[in-house]
């Protein structure tokens, strides 16, 4: 059975009452959550990863957000969803940054996503020569000590309130190097920018992976005709909820139509993902 490593799944019930206020340049319709397990088992996926991130400027979450999904889902669905918490290391102090991740991490995160594009700061932020962002080196030193990937959004955004110039993924070559234990996926591989770039690190950097939700599956081997050189680091998502995504089904039945091994397809869309992610079943 398959895992669709990232999917925006946000229910109505969870999500803050300001999120349907805004005007971010996208119409987002949450889905029930009957008719998304329902499209899972059609489409023999094992189950799903949530990422529920906090973003006040995009979204208007916070980093309750991850929690609240959890208790949404965890009594009878615990089994078919893995959820990402995060935290905005910018917008909080010292104890605040440790305070969520210590929260996230009892509920049963099986990981943390920080987009940097969305929150405006550089994934290397925490740097000397950067800014010296404390809060953030907090966060890869709990993930690595609690042995979590952090998945990092890497390439352009499109919605409004987004700052682009955090979108290449170079930055991320400085996390690998200074957290070498600490297992980093690239989501989005920097599309449609930087894809040589992210294709190259996740190449050279034994702790980075490759994520490709965003990426049209029938455009994939455009972005990387080399997908196969990497199928052993690369994790399939589909960014469902995003722009362009129809549905969780229609985009794993694309990618399972490229022409590549049955190996490959395996590693990308079950082997790896589990292996990254931990179902919610697994993590309380």
């Amino acid at each position: 059975m398959y895992v669709d490593a990232h999917t925006h799944v946000w229910f109505k019930e969870v999500l803050p009452k300001e999120f349907f206020n805004r005007d971010v340049g996208f119409e987002f319709k949450p889905p029930t959550l009957q008719e998304v397990i329902k499209e899972m088992d059609e489409a023999d996926i094992d189950y799903i990863v949530i990422v529920a991130y906090p973003s006040r400027e995009i979204w208007g979450t916070k980093e309750d957000f991850a929690i609240q999904i959890i208790n949404y889902i965890k009594k009878d669905y615990a089994n078919r969803f893995s959820v990402l918490g995060g935290i905005e290391p910018n917008r909080l102090t010292i104890e605040e940054a440790k305070y969520w991740l210590e929260r996230q991490y009892e509920a049963g995160v099986s990981g943390f996503k920080l987009h940097p594009v969305h929150s405006h700061v550089k994934p290397n932020a925490y740097r000397e020569e950067e800014g010296g962002l404390k809060q953030l080196e907090i966060l890869y030193e709990f993930a690595q000590d609690h042995n979590l990937p952090v998945l990092i959004h890497t390439g352009t955004s499109s919605f409004k309130g987004s700052r682009n110039k955090y979108a290449d993924p170079i930055f991320v070559d400085d996390v690998a190097e200074d957290f070498p234990k600490l297992k980093i996926v690239m989501a989005h591989m920097g599309r449609p920018n930087y894809v040589p770039t992210a294709f190259q690190l996740v190449r050279i950097r034994k702790n980075i992976y490759g994520e490709i939700s965003s990426i049209p599956p029938k455009r994939l081997l455009e972005y990387l005709p080399r997908l196969e050189e990497i199928s052993h680091k690369t994790i399939y998502g589909s960014d469902y909820g995003g722009p362009g995504v129809k549905s969780i089904s229609q985009n794993l039945k694309d990618f399972l139509s490229l022409n590549i091994s049955n190996n490959a397809k395996i590693e990308i869309a079950s082997k790896n993902p589990k292996e990254m992610y931990k179902p919610l079943s697994a993590m309380i």
